[in-house]
């Protein structure tokens, strides 16, 4: 703001000076009277009404909007969904004819989804969709969209980690869930912390929509079935009595070894079973893939299969003192998916037809071949030990509560300080919560994942809707 004061002679030349800079000039009206004082309470009384008019303008506007929010919500959700179809264009191949523009669009659908457009637009004559059916016309590979019960939705948390699974490929998702929960109430087999984990998780997962405390709450569910299959509850084994067996007390006496933790040797069972459904996974989805190889002659595939069955079933019958099958038999069972093993790659370009040649000569194919089948042998002996560690902690787990109620006085018959006990539970809830969670999502990723799923999927992601609504 700018007020000067010139002589009339210079005032037309000094007001074109101010007019070139882009000043405004400005008037002042002449229904103002009195004092600037007075005529400032005259302003202020008429902003005063005008405020007085404009909120109760703001209040019919509130009022007006609140009665027809409905109407309001919808027009703008209406809105945002024809901006979005308005930007497809972006994405759209363009053609001419005649006066007509046309846009094409290639990409992916559910079924559903392509089901349900397909009916909306059924009376539309300038809108059409062809579905392709025969998967050899189409080049690109299909994404993926995992589908699983909200029970174990949580655990795609994990399988997203390790890779998405491929257009053909087998959700594990179902699989972690179960195995994961099962191991990781095996290991952390207390009642009273599983119905921790249980509830807090649950009540985390239900608000705050976290995945891993999803996962916590179904572990919480095991580990209190566990709790009460082992009698412990918060550490304490004098409350209720074990349904199954105590984890530091139960011995099995087995030949050749000896006596033997019973948690140790039945870890070792779950494991044989769990690596041979992996590998009955493995064959499906090598099916699937038509892949020969992986299919028949893999260490994980069926000659794979057979083997390690034979194996687990002799073990279980020597152990148990039962009779073992006769020679011609274990030499059928052994030998042979031994040595489709060995010769996997020319039987594969057999059945593939292909020509296969021998680079490195026949000596070396041998030598190879000998060591990659020790390698194999190693890996199923190592594999299935792996699970020794499941056991470990469910034993480790009840020592370390004793050692807890031995601090707190509560072994002794004394007093028991009530504090030392709140405090040791929540630290190995916590602590040893975390180690078992880890080493559980260890012998998945290494001992399940890597037996079946390759994880080379993409992700679907659909245009035009958020995370929420996929």
């Amino acid at each position: 703001w700018v007020v000067y004061f010139v002589p009339e002679s210079l005032a037309d030349k000094i007001d074109a000076i101010y007019a070139s800079m882009h000043f405004e000039r400005c008037f002042l009206p002449d229904e103002y009277e009195g004092t600037p004082v007075e005529a400032g309470h005259v302003l202020d009384d008429r902003i005063g009404s005008l405020q007085k008019e404009i909120d109760e303008a703001d209040r019919n506007i509130v009022e007006a909007m609140s009665s027809r929010k409905d109407e309001f919500a919808a027009a703008l959700s209406r809105i945002r969904t024809f901006s979005t179809n308005f930007d497809v264009r972006k994405m759209a191949a363009v053609t001419k004819h005649d006066t007509h523009n046309f846009y094409i669009l290639c990409g992916w659908m559910t079924e559903n989804d392509a089901k349900r457009f397909q009916k909306e637009i059924e009376r539309d004559s300038d809108t059409f969709c062809i579905i392709e059916d025969d998967h050899n016309n189409i080049m690109s590979t299909p994404p993926t969209k995992m589908k699983n019960p909200g029970l174990f939705r949580p655990f795609e948390m994990y399988v997203e980690m390790y890779g998405l699974p491929s257009y053909n490929e087998l959700d594990p998702t179902i699989l972690i869930g179960i195995t994961y929960s099962i191991l990781f109430g095996f290991m952390f087999g207390d009642a009273g912390q599983g119905l921790c984990l249980l509830i807090g998780g649950f009540l985390l997962y239900r608000f705050k929509k976290i995945r891993l405390a999803g996962i916590i709450s179904c572990c919480g569910v095991f580990s209190t079935i566990f709790g009460l299959l082992f009698g412990s509850v918060f550490g304490f084994e004098d409350i209720i009595d074990a349904v199954w067996l105590r984890p530091q007390e139960a011995m099995t006496d087995l030949p050749f070894i000896g006596r033997l933790n019973t948690v140790f040797v039945v870890a070792v069972a779950i494991g044989m079973g769990i690596i041979l459904l992996c590998m009955i996974l493995n064959i499906i989805n090598s099916l699937r893939t038509h892949d020969v190889e992986k299919a028949y002659f893999d260490t994980n595939g069926v000659a794979g299969l057979v083997f390690y069955f034979a194996l687990a079933s002799v073990i279980v019958l020597y152990m148990t003192g039962n009779p073992l099958p006769a020679t011609v038999i274990l030499v059928i069972m052994f030998l042979i998916p031994l040595l489709v093993i060995f010769f996997k790659e020319p039987l594969a370009a057999i059945l593939e037809k292909k020509a296969e040649r021998m680079e490195t000569g026949l000596g070396m194919f041998i030598t190879q071949g000998i060591f990659e089948l020790f390698e194999v042998l190693l890996s199923y002996f190592s594999n299935t030990l792996s699970f020794v560690r499941v056991g470990a902690f469910a034993v480790s787990h009840a020592a370390m509560m004793q050692v807890v109620l031995m601090l707190a006085g509560a072994e002794a018959g004394g007093n028991t300080n009530w504090a030392v006990v709140v405090g040791g539970n929540l630290f190995v809830c916590g602590m040893e919560g975390l180690i078992v969670g880890i080493q559980v999502l260890r012998l998945e990723y290494y001992e399940l994942f890597s037996r079946f799923y390759r994880g080379s999927g993409r992700a679907f992601e659909p245009y035009g809707k958020a995370a929420g609504e996929q």
